[in-house]
């Protein structure tokens, strides 16, 4: 074989330890828990029915004439 030529562009990066793998994990949780405190989900949605509602409805549609 000749002589082979290898030409790469390579992007050393830093190692980080545990510790500061660690402290970087628990400052995303923390931001994450502000936010939900801040904005919360204890709005309420109804956006869809309940599986109890969808039983009703289609009880409904198929005997129409049964008093619900």
């Amino acid at each position: 074989m000749g002589d082979i030529e290898f030409f790469a562009k390579l992007n050393p990066q830093r190692l980080t330890s545990l510790e500061e793998d660690h402290k970087a994990e628990q400052k995303q949780i923390l931001a994450d828990q502000e936010h939900w405190a801040k904005h919360g989900t204890n709005r309420p949605r109804r956006g869809s029915p309940s599986k109890t509602e969808l039983m009703e409805q289609l009880s409904r549609e198929r005997f129409p004439e049964d008093d619900f």
